[in-house]
């Protein structure tokens, strides 16, 4: 009597590993794909809001420390140029980053399946 219920439990995880294996493709170019792209522009914006970039460009003409004379407007807007074009550079490198991160991602199983079959 045990035995028939072990073989079916047996059966049963075999056929469930079975169905996963099969399901691990579609998932991951669907859902898990998708759920790669929220995280990688929740992850975008999160670092845009630490370097707080648009701040910087929203604000660009605004004098600094309430310095309303000549100079003192100069002195923020070039400043204020250095500060968005070393942010924006910042900014820029992570977007790259995150973009070669989703390309990985994507290519990351199919590069698998030929080394695989390259090395049987």
């Amino acid at each position: 009597m045990s035995q028939i219920k072990a073989g079916k439990i047996f059966f049963g995880v075999l056929f469930d590993e079975i169905k996963t294996v099969l399901y691990f493709p579609i998932w991951w170019y669907s859902r898990g794909f998708l759920e790669m792209l929220r995280r990688a522009k929740g992850f975008i914006i999160d670092i845009e809001q630490t370097l707080g970039f648009w701040i910087w460009v929203k604000n660009l003409f605004v004098p600094m420390f309430g310095q309303r004379d000549l100079a003192g407007r100069a002195i923020s807007l070039v400043l204020r140029l250095f500060q968005i074009l070393i942010k924006g550079l910042a900014l820029i490198f992570v977007i790259v980053i995150v973009i070669v991160i989703v390309l990985i991602w994507l290519l990351a199983p199919v590069f698998a399946l030929w080394q695989a079959f390259i090395h049987l």
